[in-house]
């Protein structure tokens, strides 16, 4: 053998080693795919969210275990029907349609809560995560959606909601009864001095006066527990914002909640007008002045302003006060459900989550500003009615 035939013969054996390692790596690489695929495909198989993928057709091409537990339909009873037509009934059917032209066109969309419904017609309410699968070419092949159910959460949303209240009405009623107790005694009293001075007009007159003025606090508070009383389902009407604040915190300080605080008030007219469902907005007002009132010793001052907003499309209002102020540290926290600053028994933690949810019913904004030892400002902002005409003389 002659030295070239050596040097091909030497070549020849590092090509079929090169070659068996090449082939053994790329055979641990599809093992590994393998692997990977599996482990993927259990996740996706038996996760508890509804993970779901549909055509451009919109028609479902993938239906996991998930889906089945959330929607009640089989795998084969999903596979190729129309995913809204399938799980989006009624009233959401066209919102529906839309979401599934949205994430079609390429647009990704992460947790938007909606309604959807299950193959025996019972509402669940979901959270939809969508995700483009483009080529290469950048077109969308297919969708994949994820369907969180959220159903019992919120059902104990609306059970905190309903706990709230009534830990509200606890403070209201109690204050109610004190006050309640003393107005009527002091009606009493009055009542039996009429019977001594029926010979006296002036003093008659007098006293008539003092029932007026009792009569009218009991009127009030009467009409404050009513408020409390009234569903919960939003009905929302021009109204005059200056006079929904205004009343309710005349309630608070008949209450006695702020009874032993100095309450400055500054309410500009043009930003009053706004829709709002009376109930909920006094319900967020009392929830603010309660909090800002727990927030202050003896002998502290609550500001309360409303103003027009620098844009002119929303009313703001400012309740701003001298209490302890709340650690830059915590502050994010404060809208979380059952996170309180309060000493045990004092609060629930759900005052300030609820007052986050009417704002957000109401399309408006809050905003929180606090410093220890100086005291907290929180600013709501609504949405100003600029189409009503509106008089103040109406009751609303």
């Amino acid at each position: 053998m002659n030295l070239n035939e050596l040097k091909t013969q030497k070549y020849a054996q590092k090509l079929n080693d090169i070659s068996d390692t090449l082939q053994q790596l790329i055979w641990e690489m599809v093992e590994e795919l393998r692997d990977s695929e599996q482990r993927y495909r259990s996740i996706v198989e038996f996760a508890a969210d509804a993970i779901i993928t549909i055509g451009k057709d919109t028609r479902v091409t993938s239906w996991n275990k998930g889906a089945e537990a959330i929607f009640g339909y089989g795998e084969k009873e999903a596979l190729g029907q129309e995913i809204d037509q399938l799980i989006a009934k009624e009233t959401v059917l066209k919102e529906a349609a839309m979401l599934s032209d949205q994430v079609l066109s390429g647009d990704s969309i992460k947790s938007l809560e909606a309604m959807r419904y299950t193959k025996s017609g019972d509402p669940r309410h979901v959270l939809i995560s969508a995700a483009p699968i483009k080529d290469d070419d950048g077109h969308v092949e297919e969708v994949s959606l994820i369907y969180k159910d959220i159903t019992e959460l919120k059902q104990a949303h609306e059970q905190l909601v309903r706990t709230e209240k009534q830990a509200t009405l606890g403070i209201i009623a109690g204050s109610i009864g004190h006050e309640l107790n003393n107005l009527i005694g002091g009606l009493l009293l009055h009542a039996r001095l009429l019977k001594q001075v029926q010979d006296k007009p002036e003093k008659v007159n007098e006293i008539a006066d003092l029932f007026n003025t009792y009569l009218e606090k009991v009127a009030l508070h009467g009409k404050n527990l009513l408020s409390l009383s009234r569903p919960s389902k939003p009905r929302f009407e021009p109204m005059d914002l200056n006079s929904v604040v205004n009343e309710t915190t005349d309630t608070l300080i008949l209450t006695g909640v702020l009874k032993h605080f100095k309450v400055e008030r500054s309410f500009c007219p043009d930003a009053s007008i706004v829709y709002g469902d009376r109930n909920l907005l006094e319900q967020l007002i009392r929830n603010l002045e309660i909090n800002a009132a727990h927030a202050m010793q003896p002998g502290g001052t609550l500001h309360i302003t409303t103003r027009l907003s620098e844009d002119g499309f929303a009313c703001e209002m400012i309740f701003a006060d001298s209490g302890s102020g709340i650690p830059r540290e915590i502050q994010e926290k404060i809208f979380q459900p059952f996170f309180t600053t309060k000493s045990e028994g004092q609060g629930t933690g759900l005052g300030l989550p609820i007052v986050k949810d009417i704002v957000e019913k109401h399309d408006g904004e809050i905003k929180l500003e606090s410093e220890v030892g100086k005291g907290t400002t929180i600013t709501v902002s609504l949405p100003v009615a600029k189409d009503v005409t509106f008089t103040k003389n109406i009751q609303i």
